[in-house]
């Protein structure tokens, strides 16, 4: 059985994409004119991808101007995973979620679509964020509200961070003896 198209689950005009760029980067773009905005030639999209998967490339239409060129089939599960694998390696500051794969390929572009989604506070969101420190609950609305308030916080051991898809996280800081930054989140 084929997955649900892109088409039958959003609205004309508003399909989320993600994409790589030619550094290797990954981004969200809650639409395809969101897409179109985020580049400026037909090269700099390395790969560009649907929910389900299917890839497609940027082209230029009879005016010159940037489009979506026609979709190109599925894209190779196995390199999009070493894509993200080396993705959080050379851009770890963008990339701090770090959940575990799904251990089913076929699931990949879901799940990407939702890290990215969440790193990059789009809504909409199934709930808040939830941050738990010494005893006391909050809830956040985005990730960068709960970046805020975990670096607030004096005591950075034993905090745990659930997302509004209900994965939890411990946190870790990347210098943790100078005053911290963003954390990363790693899914335990």
């Amino acid at each position: 059985m084929e997955p649900e198209s892109q088409e039958a689950t959003d609205a004309p005009g508003t399909a989320a994409f993600l994409s790589i760029d030619e550094t290797g980067d990954f981004s969200y773009h809650p639409s395809e004119q969101a897409l179109l905005e985020g580049y400026e030639y037909v090269g700099e999209a390395a790969c560009i991808l649907d929910r389900d998967g299917a890839q497609y490339r940027l082209v230029l239409d009879e005016d010159r101007r940037l489009r979506l060129g026609p979709r190109l089939g599925q894209v190779d599960l196995n390199w999009l995973r070493q894509a993200w694998t080396t993705a959080l390696k050379t851009h770890a500051p963008a990339h701090r979620l770090r959940r575990h794969l799904p251990a089913d390929l076929g699931t990949l572009p879901a799940e990407l679509f939702e890290i990215l989604a969440l790193e990059q506070g789009v809504p909409p969101l199934d709930g808040p964020w939830v941050l738990e420190a010494k005893g006391k609950t909050e809830t956040l609305p985005t990730l960068a509200e709960t970046d805020r308030r975990a670096a607030a916080l004096h005591e950075h051991d034993g905090i745990r961070v659930e997302d509004p898809y209900g994965r939890s996280y411990r946190l870790e800081w990347p210098h943790p003896r100078l005053v911290p930054g963003r954390p990363f989140y790693v899914e335990v």
